[in-house]
């Protein structure tokens, strides 16, 4: 697998979607189950919209130079394993296994083992 288009792929969905929390924030929470007033819509927008698109320029201009592949899969992997570990536990201390979460940690887990096993192959 290209190391370079992964990232560049990875970067794109994530700029998507963090486009998508910064200016409709509802259309996606609604989806999570998450109900907010302004100000709950305003840390949405920041903090959904603001890591995914700042985490997608990352990948993008890590993606542009050799020297930053490494970095830059090492920090999908962590990130995402994360992301996939807090989502398993919210599941089982929460009791609710949503269509979304089965999404959401399937997209999870499949980032770590691909961003993983670059890294590991990675020089």
């Amino acid at each position: 697998m290209n190391t370079t288009l992964f990232l560049k792929i990875i970067a794109a969905i994530l700029a998507v979607f963090g486009l998508i929390y910064l200016f409709s924030p509802i259309t996606l929470a609604t989806k999570a189950g998450i109900t907010a007033d302004n100000s709950g819509l305003t840390d949405i927008r920041a903090t959904y919209g603001g890591i995914q698109i700042g985490l997608a320029v990352f990948l993008y201009w890590s993606s542009l130079a050799h020297s930053r592949l490494s970095s830059a899969l090492a920090a999908t992997a962590i990130i995402f394993f994360s992301v996939g570990a807090c989502r398993l536990y919210g599941v089982i201390v929460d009791g609710e296994f949503s269509g979304f979460n089965m999404i959401g940690l399937s997209f999870e887990i499949v980032l770590t083992v691909i961003s993983g096993w670059l890294f590991l192959r990675s020089d």
